[in-house]
């Protein structure tokens, strides 16, 4: 696992899955209706932000990867350059 947003999503995943088959039928009457589809958008909300900021946290590693690339590159050209003046004041 790589961050606490890792955990917090299969955790509330693992209680969505447990706890669908326990929730109260909505047909029944207005209070368990309104429990059932409360429960639902609030596990959805969790999940979502969750999920979310999991992909976040990939795109600013994938971000960094990139910058760090870039700068390595941006060294060796440099150092190639004063190799290049200083083979040139050779001859």
């Amino acid at each position: 696992m790589k961050s606490k947003h890792h955990i917090a999503l299969f955790l509330a995943l693992f209680m969505l899955i447990f706890a669908i088959p326990r929730l109260p039928v909505p047909g029944i009457d207005q209070t368990s209706k309104l429990f059932t589809f409360l429960w639902l958008g609030f596990a959805y909300l969790v999940i979502a932000a969750n999920w979310r900021k999991v992909l976040q946290l990939d795109r600013e590693g994938r971000r960094q990867e990139e910058q760090d690339r870039r700068k390595r590159w941006l060294e060796v050209q440099r150092s190639n350059k004063v190799a290049q003046r200083k083979v040139r004041r050779l001859y």
